[in-house]
């Protein structure tokens, strides 16, 4: 006999998204979201304020945060109107020609670009994303509460329970809230490996490098005139025995931010004339003589981080249902490289793509494995950005971290990468592609930049490599490819 019984298929509704934590990650998926699902509610446990000011939740909120070319693509294409507020607002338009920086003891080239990305605070930026995203009739920001456990029904999460900070009485308040789907971003503190032990689930292997960097920041104004030579100023120190680095970004209303920084303990100092002593003390004689006379506005602000550390979400076998985490929260790197907010952008897009893979799979968001798939899709995208970070700071003996044979070889490479970024244009806009979060690694190793590289240690070396001089390929490059806007999209899509 036919059975026509029909067995229902399990799926989880798009009524309510929750995502926890109100920075760049929790805004960005908060944003993608909107797009899916009916109401869309982030809690942030700050008491937020209608100000470009820093807070509690982001203390590196006071240095230098950098949005990478790959980052500005994607913010502008889910906020369009958002470049034209902050440019009216005072933010300073600026492309990847206008960047000296240098690195492993190389000027590199200046790469063209057509892309242009805005420069200004870290508050101020979030400041004007929050607006943008406040407008959008679905999406509701809670401040003041924290999440403190989650609740479930089977495998599945169903709740979140809330705390409630209130600021002017001493008992906090408890409140559920139903959920469709939630979203851990809220950074570096994430209990999420706690929550999912406490339900039930394998611990969350975790990866980590110990750099113990600290840095300090202060504003300054603008000195008139404006160097001409450049407009964002990065001096990376050179390993083994240079730990220490400095970066001059403008931001908005005609002032400088100015962050020193160093590996391994190698803290810059808080006091005015310690600071600038360190900045003197740096490989490349720029940033000091920038500063030297410039007029400082705020007080010395101090930042450390111990170390690059990555969950390893992705390698869970089991997930509950209805739930997912990013940013931060999964990846937290050294931020001297300035790859979060662009890496949270890139995530945010990962999330919209995979919700848009289920629904064109089954017709509607099925809710079986999404949420693996959604941590082994990010975890694709980390890999580039921790190579680049973790590689960086594994150059240094006193790093602690695993250097595997694919380390060493990786590191030796990049080594003559960046070293041919000074001569060779065809190496730099491929280093700078890469290193704004535009294209994947690998395309460092296509055949031409191999061909570089390779003649140029062979040439160290006194041979050269069959039938064609060592000179060649550096002294006649061939045409540089632009930074091409459609090039983060593409490798998305």
């Amino acid at each position: 006999m036919k059975n026509n019984k029909v067995v229902k298929q399990k799926r989880f509704d798009t009524h309510h998204a929750i995502v926890i934590g109100g920075s760049m990650a929790g805004l960005l998926a908060a944003r993608v979201l909107s797009e899916h699902f009916e109401r869309v509610t982030i809690l942030e446990r700050d008491h937020l304020i209608d100000d470009a000011e820093p807070r509690k939740g982001v203390p590196q909120g006071r240095h230098v945060h950098t949005l990478l070319a790959g980052g500005a693509v994607l913010l502008r294409a889910y906020f369009p109107d958002l470049f034209a507020a902050l440019a009216q607002d005072g933010a300073v338009p600026l492309g990847t020609a206008d960047i000296r920086r240098y690195q492993l003891g190389v000027r590199m080239a200046a790469v063209p670009s057509p892309i242009k990305s805005l420069w200004q605070s870290r508050p101020f930026l979030e400041q004007h994303v929050r607006a943008a995203l406040s407008a959008r009739n679905n999406v509701q920001i809670l401040d003041g509460c924290s999440v403190t456990r989650l609740r479930t029904k089977g495998e599945r999460i169903t709740d979140v329970v809330l705390r409630h900070r209130r600021e002017q009485q001493r008992e906090d308040e408890e409140e559920e809230l139903a959920a469709s789907l939630v979203v851990d971003a809220s950074g570096r503190g994430s209990r999420a490996p706690q929550w999912l032990a406490s339900l039930g689930y394998a611990q969350v292997e975790e990866t980590s490098v110990t750099i113990d960097v600290g840095y300090a920041s202060r504003v300054y104004r603008c000195p008139d005139p404006l160097p001409t030579e450049w407009k964002v100023l990065v001096v990376l120190g050179t390993p083994p025995d240079d730990k220490r680095m400095g970066v001059i970004f403008p931001i908005q209303g005609g002032y400088w931010m100015v962050t020193l920084g160093g590996w391994l303990r190698d803290y810059p100092p808080d006091d005015d004339a310690g600071f600038l002593q360190y900045a003197r003390s740096l490989a490349q004689p720029d940033l000091y003589e920038a500063i030297k006379e410039a007029e400082p506005i705020t007080p010395i602000a101090v930042y450390k981080y111990s170390a690059n550390r990555w969950r390893h979400y992705e390698r869970l076998s089991r997930l509950p249902e209805g739930f997912i985490v990013m940013g931060d929260a999964v990846c937290a790197f050294n931020p001297v490289y300035g790859q979060g907010m662009s890496l949270a952008a890139i995530e945010a897009k990962t999330l919209d793509t995979c919700l848009r893979e289920q629904q064109s799979w089954t017709g509607n968001t099925h809710a079986t494995s999404f949420p693996q798939r959604f941590q082994k899709a990010i975890a694709k995208e980390i890999k580039t950005p921790w190579m680049l970070s973790t590689g960086e700071d594994l150059r240094y003996p006193e790093t602690e971290g695993h250097r595997s044979l694919a380390t060493r070889f990786f590191n030796w490479y990049i080594r003559r990468v960046i070293g041919l970024t000074a001569s060779h244009p065809l190496v730099a806009a491929a280093f700078f592609q890469v290193w704004h979060l535009l294209k994947p690694l690998v395309s460092l190793f296509a055949p031409r930049i191999v061909w570089a590289v390779l003649s140029r240690e062979l040439l160290s070396r006194g041979q050269k490599p069959g039938g064609q001089r060592p000179t060649d390929v550096a002294s006649s490059p061939a045409p540089m490819p632009p930074l091409d806007e459609g090039t983060r999209e593409r490798n998305m899509a």
